[in-house]
C-alpha cells in the first residue's frame, strides 16, 4: 500500500507540474526518462505527445510494463537481453505506436567524460569506494548481497557511500569513482559506472545485465553472486579484484574506448 500511495502522489505531483507549465505558456512538449515511467503515464495523461523511454536494466519488468502503456519511444543498447526482460523487446517490436531505437554505445558514455586516472604513489593504501544499497527494490530484491562481511579482510581506506544517505552532489557521484583505485559495489549501475572509466570494480550482486556481459572474464568486472562470510577476502573472485586495484593503483588501466552513445543519442532526441 505505501508503494501504490507513493506512486499515486508522485504521478499527482508530476501532472500538476505540467498543467503550471501549460497555464503559464510553456508547456512541456517531450517527456525522456530512463528506468521512471511515472512520469511518462502522467504526460500521456496530460497530452505530452512525445514520451521516450531509455532502460538498459532487463529485470525492471513493472517499469517495462508501464512503459509499454505510455512511452512513444524507447531506447535500448545493442547489449539488450531478451531472455531478461520478460518479453518487454519483443512486445515493442509488435507495437506500431511505439518506435523501437537501438544505441550501439553504452549509457554511461552520455553523461560522464572521458576520464584521466594518475598513478598513486609506492606505499599508498588503496582507497576504494563501496557502495551499499538497502535492497527490497521493485527489481532487485531477488538480486541484492550484502558486501559488508568483505571490508574488515580488505586491508583498505573506504569509504562507504549508502543508498539512502544525503549526498551533496548525487549527481557528480559517478564522475567521481575515477578518483578511487577501486570501487566495491551491491549495485549494477555503479559499477558499470566504474567499469567504463577504468577502475575495476568488485560487484557483490545476482544481477545479470547484457550491459555486463561484454566484460565478464576481463581485469575491470569481478562479480560476487553468492553471500561473502568473514574470512572469504582470499577466494578467487575478491583476490582478483584485489590484484587489479593493487596493479591499478601503479599502472593505471585504459578505461574501455569511449564509444558514440552520447552522440547517437542527441542525434535520436535532437
Amino acid at each position: 500500500l505505501g508503494r501504490e500511495l507513493r506512486a499515486w502522489n508522485r504521478l499527482r505531483m508530476v501532472r500538476a507540474q505540467f498543467k503550471q507549465q501549460r497555464l503559464i505558456g510553456y508547456p512541456i512538449e517531450r517527456v525522456i526518462s530512463k528506468g521512471a515511467p511515472l512520469e511518462l503515464l502522467a504526460a500521456k495523461r496530460e497530452g505530452v505527445v512525445s514520451r521516450w523511454y531509455i532502460s538498459d536494466c532487463e529485470p525492471n519488468h513493472l517499469a517495462h510494463r508501464l512503459a509499454l502503456n505510455s512511452a512513444t519511444d524507447v531506447v535500448l543498447p545493442s547489449s539488450w537481453r531478451g531472455d531478461l526482460d520478460r518479453g518487454f523487446l519483443a512486445a515493442v517490436q509488435e507495437r506500431s505506436d511505439i518506435r523501437l531505437h537501438r544505441l550501439s554505445g553504452e549509457l554511461p558514455h552520455c553523461y560522464l567524460s572521458e576520464p584521466h586516472r594518475s598513478v598513486r604513489a609506492e606505499d599508498s593504501v588503496p582507497r576504494i569506494l563501496y557502495r551499499k544499497l538497502v535492497g527490497g527494490g521493485i527489481h532487485d530484491r531477488d538480486e541484492h548481497i550484502s558486501a559488508e562481511p568483505l571490508l574488515a579482510d580488505l586491508g583498505m581506506q573506504v569509504l562507504t557511500v549508502a543508498e539512502n544517505d544525503p549526498v551533496k552532489d548525487p549527481w557528480g557521484l559517478p564522475g567521481m569513482l575515477a578518483e578511487f583505485d577501486g570501487v566495491l559495489s551491491e549495485s549494477v549501475t555503479l559499477a558499470h559506472e566504474a567499469i567504463v572509466q577504468g577502475v575495476p570494480a568488485l560487484l557483490v550482486s545476482a544481477a545479470r545485465r547484457g550491459v555486463l556481459d561484454t566484460y565478464v572474464g576481463g581485469s575491470l568486472l569481478h562479480q560476487l553472486d553468492v553471500p561473502p562470510r568473514p574470512g572469504m577476502a582470499l577466494t578467487a573472485v575478491v583476490s582478483a579484484w584485489r590484484e587489479a586495484v593493487n596493479n591499478g593503483m601503479h599502472s593505471p588501466q585504459t578505461a574501455p574506448p569511449w564509444n558514440s552513445a552520447a552522440a547517437e543519442l542527441t542525434a535520436l532526441i535532437g
